[in-house]
């Protein structure tokens, strides 16, 4: 199906292939139309001084004659007509020569006495004549192709009497016959400049998308197996390129894709992992009651307090697996959800001083007036709570934490230090994955499954903020979490929207 899909007509390359093409052949018919169209008023305009050139050559040939027009003179002085230039060439000196070229170019010459009698026409036409007053150009059409139609009269210029009239008609053959020979050769052209643009619009598409086709070829071949190490090549000639810059932040999907799945793996085996043990203690107790605990109050009772206390284990890990998910999605359930951050964060440090009463608690609150930070109460009570109860569990010989609130950048910043166990730098990278604990082997006896920070960085994500690690191995850790404040008149606009 994937292949199908692939060499579909239908796919992008295909699309865009077919519009190059059709702009290319549009560009190539409007091009091809305005040369042709440019060509052609160019040689009619070239016929038409050329014909009007003529008629009046040959009006001053005539009325050079001082005498009565008859057919005899006539013809006598058609053959003194020179005319160097005329209708492309057509007219020649001497009489056999320019008759036949006349003729072969289209053009009809009659000549009428004072009277409307016919005395010449170099070509028989049948066209009824009309005296005329003077001089006269037209257009006008033969068989409906173009062309011009013209006369004049024939004065004597010493007594400016009438002695006759002039007609001629002009077909242009040649005009016609060449343009039929150009339009010719344009369609022959227009046919092979349309096979050229089928190529380069359907080429260039290829090429464009070829950097697409190779993304789609690598995303085609990603499996679970080859996440890891399947990515997709980056052009690093190509600076400031979009492709390239998709390539780079699809590497980063993956990377991301990759690193879910791996942690997503690692989820399920540490959960499978932390249920099997409580589940084979509950099961191991359970059985010792069904051989011997029926009998025996003292093995009962110590049966079923284990059972009972593993299965309180297992409720905490599927809560924390709840809280873990819900966190997840805080932005959107409690997206318009605002707190006062001083006043919880005191409450919380008052809390902690009345549970561990042992503990010495400092509290250093540098804010110059009470901060509304976007996030919902309890996730920010669950936070420090799970920093805090940290800094207890994780506490040796010096039995004192320091909690710390101050405002920076538009940010509220609260550090929670302890001065106990402390961890190596490998632990503070991973101390924020899932199910990891530092203390491995004394993890039963300090209680938790390892997701408290999990939690607190989820939620901290989900709400804009985050959360960071200092600790030195042996003298203790600190832990800093940020969050961005908002301003009074953005309270007042998050308060409206709820109340919509």
């Amino acid at each position: 199906m994937p292949n199908k899909r692939k060499n579909s007509p239908k796919s992008i390359r295909w699309k865009w292939g077919f519009r190059l093409t059709l702009a290319f052949s549009l560009v190539i018919l409007l091009l091809s139309s305005v040369l042709l169209a440019g060509f052609r008023n160019r040689l009619y305009e070239e016929e038409r001084r050329e014909a009007q050139s003529f008629l009046e050559q040959i009006t001053n040939t005539f009325e050079q004659v001082d005498t009565r027009l008859t057919r005899s003179n006539v013809e006598s002085l058609i053959e003194k007509i020179s005319v160097s230039t005329t209708t492309r060439g057509v007219v020649k000196v001497g009489t056999v020569p320019y008759l036949e070229d006349m003729t072969k170019k289209g053009i009809v010459l009659r000549v009428f006495n004072g009277d409307g009698e016919l005395l010449y026409q170099s070509r028989q036409n049948n066209t009824p004549f009309t005296r005329n007053s003077g001089y006269y150009f037209n257009e006008t059409k033969f068989n409906n192709r173009e062309g011009f139609v013209g006369g004049d009269t024939i004065v004597s210029p010493s007594t400016s009497v009438l002695r006759g009239y002039v007609q001629v008609f002009f077909r242009l053959y040649t005009f016609h016959d060449v343009m039929a020979s150009v339009n010719k050769r344009v369609f022959f052209s227009i046919l092979v400049g349309l096979v050229v643009s089928l190529i380069l619009g359907y080429g260039f598409a290829q090429l464009f998308f070829r950097p697409i086709k190779q993304m789609a070829d690598t995303m085609n071949e990603i499996t679970e197996d080859n996440l890891s190490e399947t990515r997709l090549n980056v052009n690093t000639t190509r600076k400031e390129d979009e492709l390239t810059d998709l390539s780079i932040q699809i590497n980063t999907v993956l990377d991301k894709m990759a690193k879910y799945v791996t942690q997503q793996k690692q989820f399920v085996e540490d959960v499978s992992h932390e249920l099997r043990t409580p589940t084979a203690i509950v099961e191991g107790h359970l059985k010792l009651l069904n051989r011997w605990g029926k009998d025996d109050p003292q093995v009962l009772d110590e049966s079923l307090a284990a059972s009972l206390n593993e299965i309180t284990r297992m409720k905490t890990l599927v809560q924390e697996m709840l809280d873990l998910s819900r966190a997840e999605q805080v932005q959107d359930h409690y997206q318009y959800e605002t707190t006062e951050i001083r006043a919880v964060v005191t409450q919380i440090f008052h809390n902690f001083q009345i549970l561990y009463p042992d503990f010495h608690f400092f509290f250093d609150d540098d804010l110059t007036e009470e901060r509304t930070v976007r996030i919902y109460r309890n996730h920010l009570e669950q936070i420090l709570v799970i920093l805090l109860d940290n800094a207890v569990k994780y506490s040796t010989e010096r039995k004192e934490i320091h909690l710390s609130i101050s405002e920076t950048l538009m940010k509220i910043q609260i550090a929670i230090q302890d001065f106990g166990e402390g961890m190596s730098v490998e632990d503070q990278q991973k101390v924020f994955n899932r199910f990891y604990r530092v203390d491995k082997a004394r993890s039963r006896e300090k209680g938790g499954h390892g997701l408290g920070l999990s939690i607190a960085k989820e939620l901290l994500e989900g709400y804009k903020g985050d959360i960071s690690v200092e600790s030195a191995l042996g003298h203790g850790t600190v832990f800093r979490i940020q969050l961005p404040f908002i301003e009074e008149e953005e309270v007042k606009k998050i308060k409206s929207q709820i109340d919509i």
